[in-house]
């Protein structure tokens, strides 16, 4: 009597399996924008005459748009309804890109590079949300966050390798070009695979926007500030404290909100609160291990775009393996997320203590293969129950904001974390260009990877329930005879 109305609960159409490939392109794409256009810096400065200085806000830009208004996408994406946001936002970002791609001046790629970033904070929260509706609890929720994961898990990685492969054979534009027929391709399928969920009833909170947006962005501005220049810098400090205050009055806005931006009860315990504070730490950590193995390949052992690209090759191979394998997904189901997230990181602060041995007499096979497989297997066994506990603790109405919520930890956490490792590499490398800052930079992001690994095994146990005891005096207790 129990099990048929499971199993009928875990029976999802073929067309909603189809539309879930749509969800995962979106994700993919907007991931994959963060990291592809890093390949192509050198071609884009070259053309376009950036400074070397001035290169850095065409990763920036992005960065700042989608840090500043992914909550706000969330919200609105629960308001609108998500398949519509995910829509709008895609239609946005796919103009954007292909602009970006025309570009013929600097200023008009970093206005096409904003403009994809509000598109990005329109479309990224919809993606869990839309799998909450179409899938329900069971195997087929857990199947479907572990495709959507792919995109979390390997954009980054995928990134590296396809824009190595177009700025190489083609040219730098098409780094942008390439996301024109992915979005073209989610625009006319969506609406006919993927069905649209009930609408939070009510108002934008334009206080809990005004506030997150310009405490998000400026808190961005300060760290990429302060990485460009030094901690003491006026700009920075003022960055900082603008940042500090639009934050605090976020909060304040949030507690007195009736329809909340961001809804307390998505933190509203240590349990809730602890696989963000992972999504904040550990792209940091990612994107940074990325950023500076691009550097050491390029400018120290001469490889190429396409080489340097296809060096992340392994990392993506083993992390795409596990997910679509099933393996993380029956991982996930044996031992929980929480187990399987906490030994994830566990890899991660492995692997790239490991890496942190890279110097200028390295070799790739010693020194980036062995510790990219390792990280590999870490990425592939965490983004699938960081997503689930994202799904798992938010009520079903606040998904949207949780999901912003996720979507906004990875984005500044990335943005924040290389801001942090650049404060470190850059001093280092202006003293040594040999290579040797590349090792120490890497031991700091294996130091973020820790700090999260400590607070998923503290904040991440649920307390033990508490029970009271009264002593009764034995004189007072009532004694039931036996025959």
């Amino acid at each position: 009597m129990t099990t048929a109305p499971t199993a009928a609960a875990d029976t999802v159409s073929r067309r909603t399996w189809f539309g879930l490939a749509f969800i995962v392109a979106s994700q993919l794409m907007i991931v994959l924008d963060g990291t592809i256009v890093t390949i192509a810096l050198p071609e884009i400065r070259n053309d376009l005459g950036f400074t070397p200085v001035d290169q850095s806000w065409v990763m920036n830009a992005y960065a700042l748009s989608v840090g500043g208004l992914l909550l706000l996408g969330g919200r609105i994406g629960d308001v609108i309804g998500r398949r519509r946001a995910l829509l709008v936002g895609t239609a946005v970002f796919t103009v954007a890109s292909l602009l970006g791609g025309f570009a013929t001046e600097g200023w008009m790629l970093l206005a096409a590079r904003i403009a994809q970033g509000v598109g990005a904070a329109l479309a990224a929260p919809t993606a869990l949300g839309l799998i909450a509706q179409n899938f329900p609890p069971g195997p087929g929720r857990t199947r479907a966050i572990s495709w959507f994961s792919i995109g979390a898990a390997s954009g980054g990685a995928l990134g590296l390798l396809l824009g190595g492969i177009l700025t190489t054979r083609l040219s730098w534009h098409w780094v942008m070009f390439v996301n024109v027929p992915i979005g073209l391709a989610i625009l006319l399928a969506v609406p006919f695979t993927v069905a649209e969920g009930a609408r939070v009833r009510g108002r934008f909170d334009v206080a809990g926007a005004v506030t997150s947006t310009v405490g998000m962005t400026a808190l961005v501005y300060g760290f990429i500030r302060a990485a460009e220049h030094a901690w003491t810098d006026p700009g920075a400090l003022v960055a900082f404290a603008l940042g500090a205050a639009g934050l605090i009055a976020f909060v304040l806005v949030e507690r007195r909100a009736g329809q909340p931006l961001l809804p307390p009860r998505i933190l509203d315990s240590r349990a809730k609160l602890a696989p963000y504070v992972a999504i904040l730490l550990i792209p940091g950590a990612m994107i940074g291990m990325f950023t500076f193995v691009v550097l050491f390949l390029h400018d120290v052992k001469g490889y190429d775009s396409l080489t340097t690209g296809l060096a992340f090759l392994p990392f993506m191979l083993v992390n795409l393996g596990l997910v679509v394998s099933g393996v993380t997904a029956r991982v996930v189901d044996r031992f929980g997320p929480q187990r399987t997230l906490t030994s994830a990181i566990a890899l991660f602060v492995v692997g790239l203590v490991w890496m942190s041995l890279l110097g200028p007499a390295s070799s790739y096979a010693a020194s980036i293969l062995g510790p990219s497989l390792v990280l590999g297997v870490g990425a592939g066994l965490a983004f699938v129950p960081l997503s689930a506990l994202v799904v798992q603790n938010a009520p079903a109405e606040d998904t949207g904001a949780a999901s912003g919520l996720m979507q906004t930890g990875i984005q500044v956490g990335g943005a924040l974390g290389l801001a942090v490792l650049m404060t470190v590499y850059g001093p280092l490398q202006r003293s040594d260009p040999s290579g040797t800052a590349t090792g120490p930079t890497i031991l700091v992001a294996a130091g973020f990877a820790l700090a999260a690994l400590v607070a998923l095994l503290f904040l991440g146990r649920r307390p033990r329930p508490t029970h009271s005891y009264t002593r009764v005096p034995l004189r007072e207790r009532e004694f039931t005879p036996v025959d």
